[in-house]
């Protein structure tokens, strides 16, 4: 009798206990996925599973790819199931991803979306991989449009599927990585840092103009210029093994496409002048204003600006 009982508890226990990170996978049901995002999140208390579609011939074509609106895995490599959900708030589709943490009921919520947005149908498609999964971001029109090239009049977008009544614009490859989202790099580099160099400043005058450079030692040095927290002139300090380790790696990840890149609008305010150069010489330019650049360099801007404010500077 007593073992009954017991086992009964055993029962009550784990039906109405509250679901934690390491049960996602237990998630069999989209009302599960809602319940659970409602209790611990209050900004998703309107968010709805599910992509909101133009017209019924785009459903068709997410009913043609089985898409699934929720998916669980191990999006950071600790060991722990993570919840990636899509859906609509306010009248837009969004993108979360939940990562879980070692302590119960303790999540983090991160919102998922590439830097550049097109079209009016995204479609966010999880890809598993044997190094974990991936987030494939498709882009859509629902309609087809006469646009005017060098003097020719051409459709856009050129790929376009009258059944599905949708015409494919860009796809992008992200992953978690970094304690964020970021351009997926399927090549990093695997050479070491030699020096990073950062002119931040505003063309127009009135943000923080400083220059910082680290070397390939660790070593910081920093010029504040003008309007920053700290008196113009020169710093000095070193970077934490660990921390530079980090930014090293980050930097080896970062996709560059060319030694010289632009991004953004020349004509915009704030600006940002950045040089990583590699141990075998080659050196890439990046002009970057108004931050509009990748999802890789709004990360190292993130990580230069706390490394500045935990550096002990002489």
């Amino acid at each position: 009798m007593k073992l009954v009982f017991a086992v009964a508890l055993v029962l009550l226990n784990a039906l109405f206990s509250p679901i934690y990170s390491q049960d996602f996978e237990d998630f069999t049901i989209d009302k599960e996925v809602i319940i659970f995002l409602k209790k611990q999140f209050k900004d998703l208390k309107d968010f709805q599973l599910g992509i909101k579609v133009k017209n019924d011939d785009n459903q068709l074509y997410l009913d043609s790819i089985e898409y699934s609106s929720w998916f669980v895995g191990d999006f950071n490599d600790d060991g722990l199931n993570d919840l990636f959900v899509t859906g609509n708030q306010k009248k837009e589709n969004v993108t979360y991803l939940i990562i879980a943490k070692e302590e119960a009921d303790v999540f983090e919520l991160v919102h998922v979306q590439p830097m550049i947005v097109e079209g009016d149908l995204n479609i966010p498609i999880i890809e598993e991989t044997k190094n974990g999964p991936l987030i494939i971001y498709k882009q859509f029109a629902t309609e087809q449009k006469l646009t005017t090239v060098k003097g020719r009049e051409v459709k856009y977008p050129k790929i376009f599927s009258d059944y599905y009544k949708m015409g494919f614009i860009r796809k992008d490859t992200l992953v978690y990585k970094f304690n964020g989202i970021i351009e997926y790099n399927s090549m990093p580099s695997k050479i070491p840092l030699r020096y990073l160099q950062l002119h931040s400043y505003c063309q127009f005058g009135g943000c923080p103009d400083y220059i910082i450079k680290i070397d390939s030692s660790g070593r910081i040095i920093i010029n504040n210029i003008k309007n920053t927290n700290s008196e113009p002139g020169i710093q000095k300090s070193t970077c934490e093994l660990s921390v530079f380790l980090k930014l090293q790696q980050l930097l080896q990840y970062l996709k560059l496409d060319k030694l010289e890149m632009k991004f953004g609008d020349s004509s915009a305010d704030k600006a940002n002048a950045l040089q990583i150069a590699r141990q075998n010489s080659i050196t890439y330019k990046i002009m970057d204003y108004q931050q509009g650049g990748t999802l890789g360099l709004e990360l190292l801007y993130d990580y230069l600006n706390e490394l500045q404010k935990n550096a002990v500077w002489e």
